[in-house]
């Protein structure tokens, strides 16, 4: 077959490839390096490279009509163009040695270079993506909020762990669920009408555990699409049983603070208009009458004492002045304090000091205050006849002041809750005790400020022992 060709022409179309592929090349090496958002660049150059290079050889051939294409080449452009841009069969070298077929194989091969950038970047792009999904699902884990996303159907499309966590459910089971399924049944009517209206949703929910009750709030927003039109929603759930004891907890101290104050407050009033309305009252009534309104005043100033420390503590103002303190004579005072206490319950109390104590640098009335809390609660806390001992240890640098009694005890499960403002055992025994369920807190505070602690080990109907501990060299400047 007589093929006839302008060398010319051939020869400028090859060098515009080279050119091409040159300019091609390079804007690709850039774009490499710009962020990943940037690389639908290289697509577009891509696809125009195409065009070009196809336009360009169709143009050589158009100037070139006396000059046959080899059937091979024009069988592979029919196929190329009758297919499918989404299916485009690859194309192939030729072996003729023709101008035509040397232009068609340099096309081919640029198109394949092209064409294996174009992957490159899609398999970049598409790291880049799952990178970047990983790092939302990482931080979305960390929560501490259960976090579950809905379709328009209710069901879950992505739940992370503490959404797992707090309903105690498998994700793997949670995917294939919808809303519906793990909602709690004593969800109200109100509630099931707006979650079935597509509008914001707030609300509450309680279990019953073994361990108690565990109350959840929950709260669902619409999850819009780039055309703020909703495609799903994003549930919320927290855990809020500790704030809902909290509120429990102040709940009963405003209750047992209007009992505090009311009862000595009556006290006071009663025996006062006695002596003042009573003319014949001896002069031993009329004292055993004094010591008891005095009684009932210090209980009083005690109580607020309390509270306004605890106010302190809420507030993070509590503050403590440390000097060098006698120990000896710090600890008879507290021993002379709580013995009338002692003597009125029948109590069996034992002091076991050493004959020397060193001198340690605290604040001695918030120390005085909390072993006398201590000791105080000693009393309450046992029955008529019991035992109580007082102990002070020094060994490895620390001072150990041990309060130890024979009382009802705490149980192993209110152990760790002690020491939390406004807690009160659920033993009935206790609550028949008046108490604010402050004064551990405070002395808890105290040994804090000190740079100390208060270790604690009881056994229900056995007693317990307090160890209040301390450095001996505080030096706190505080």
């Amino acid at each position: 077959m007589e093929r006839l060709v302008n060398d010319q022409s051939i020869a400028q179309y090859l060098r515009a490839i080279g050119l091409l592929t040159l300019l091609l090349s390079g804007t690709a090496v850039v774009l490499f390096f710009i962020e990943s958002h940037e690389f639908w660049a290289i697509r577009s150059l891509v696809a125009a490279a195409i065009c070009s290079l196809f336009l360009g050889f169709l143009t050589v051939v158009k100037k070139q009509d006396s000059v046959p294409l080899p059937v091979e080449i024009l069988t592979q452009l029919e196929s190329y163009s009758s297919s499918e841009s989404q299916n485009k069969p690859p194309l192939n070298l030729v072996h003729w040695q023709d101008p035509h077929s040397q232009g068609w194989n340099t096309i081919v091969e640029e198109l394949r270079t092209l064409q294996a950038l174009a992957a490159l970047e899609a398999r970049i792009d598409e790291k880049l993506t799952q990178n970047k999904t990983s790092d939302d699902t990482a931080v979305l884990d960390s929560l501490a909020e259960g976090v579950g996303v809905t379709d328009l159907n209710g069901h879950f499309t992505f739940v992370n762990s503490a959404f797992e966590a707090i309903l105690a459910i498998d994700s793997s089971k949670l995917l294939k669920s919808s809303i519906e399924d793990v909602l709690p049944s004593e969800v109200s009517a109100n509630t099931i009408d707006a979650i079935a209206r597509a509008i914001p949703v707030t609300f509450e929910s309680q279990t019953k555990t073994d361990e108690g009750t565990l109350y959840f709030r929950w709260s669902r927003r619409p999850r819009l699409n780039e055309h703020c039109e909703p495609n799903g929603h994003v549930w919320l759930i927290r855990d809020v049983s500790q704030q809902k004891l909290a509120e429990k907890m102040r709940e009963e101290f405003v209750s047992m603070a209007t009992h505090e104050l009311r009862t000595p407050l009556a006290n006071i009033n009663a025996y006062a208009e006695t002596l003042t309305m009573a003319d014949d009252i001896d002069f031993e009534q009329q004292k055993e009458f004094y010591n008891i309104i005095q009684s009932e005043a210090t209980r009083l100033a005690r109580f607020v004492d309390e509270l306004l420390e605890i106010s302190r503590m809420e507030a993070g103002s509590m503050s403590i002045n440390c000097r060098i303190t006698e120990l000896d004579r710090m600890l008879k005072e507290i021993c002379d304090k709580i013995q009338p206490e002692m003597n009125r319950k029948a109590l069996d109390f034992s002091i076991v000091i050493p004959p020397k104590l060193p001198q340690i640098e605290v604040d001695k009335d918030a120390i005085t205050a909390a072993l006398v809390n201590l000791l105080g609660n000693a009393v309450k806390y046992t029955p008529e006849g019991g035992n109580v001992c007082f102990t002070v240890v020094v060994e490895d640098n620390e001072i150990q002041f041990r309060v130890q009694d024979s009382g009802i005890g705490i149980s192993e499960d209110e152990l760790p809750h002690v020491f939390e403002k406004f807690f009160r055992s659920d033993d009935g025994r206790v609550r028949d005790i008046n108490g604010s369920g402050l004064g551990l807190a405070f002395s808890h505070e105290v040994a804090r400020l000190h740079q100390g602690r208060i270790n604690v080990s009881s056994e229900l109907n056995q007693g317990s022992t307090f160890s209040l501990v301390l450095p001996l060299k505080t030096g706190v400047d505080i």
